[in-house]
């Protein structure tokens, strides 16, 4: 079963990331990473439902975790 609610998790969470003036694309990158994988592991399925979706470095994160691919 899946969890929506992750993106409500996820959206407020990720854009204090991306707004942090302090941290690199990379270390932006792999704290998405994190959140990510945590709610994944809570069975959040509605990624591409978030706010933050097209963002260039969420979508970085996202193939690094294996939810997009090259293919698509």
């Amino acid at each position: 079963m899946g969890w929506c609610s992750g993106t409500d998790v996820f959206d407020p969470v990720a854009e204090a990331i991306l707004n942090h003036n302090h941290l690199t694309a990379d270390e932006k990158v792999a704290l998405l990473v994190v959140l990510i994988n945590a709610l994944w592991n809570k069975d959040w399925d509605c990624q591409d439902e978030s706010e933050h979706w097209q963002h260039p470095l969420v979508q970085r994160a996202m193939r690094e975790v294996g939810y997009i691919t090259d293919d698509e």
